[in-house]
């Protein structure tokens, strides 16, 4: 007579989107001296955290770089300072309201040329 123990190691094996998933995005986009342009990065998901923004450009120009939640009429979630390179360290979670998944970011081009701008975002997607 003793005692039997069974242990289960059973692991459901599904498609588990609950857990968070690492975004890196990298895209590049020509702004003309004094203007705004709008670049819609795909971020894969609806809500999402953004982690870090790094914004560089080939002239070496000043910007200035804002986020919105949605493309028009958006509530501003982030704005940088006017400065030649942005690398800022974030924590802002976004829900796109245009429901496209997109990270809506205009860049502001404070030169007197036009700049290829390179722009990296980092997140971890939220449920």
């Amino acid at each position: 007579m003793g005692t039997e123990m069974k242990i289960n190691r059973y692991k459901e094996i599904t498609d588990d989107t609950s857990s968070p998933v690492l975004i890196e995005k990298k895209e590049q986009v020509l702004v003309q001296n004094g203007q705004s342009q709008y670049l819609a990065i795909n971020m894969e998901y609806n809500k999402f955290d953004l982690r870090t923004l790094h914004v560089t450009n080939d002239k070496d120009i000043e910007s200035v770089i804002t986020i919105f939640d949605k493309k028009q009429g958006g509530l501003q979630i982030y704005k940088s300072l006017q400065e030649k390179k942005t690398y800022d360290i974030l924590a802002i979670p976004c829900e796109d309201k245009d429901a496209s998944s997109t990270a809506h970011i205009f860049i502001e081009n404070k030169g007197t040329e036009p700049a290829l701008f390179t722009v990296i975002v980092k997140a971890i997607s939220l449920k």
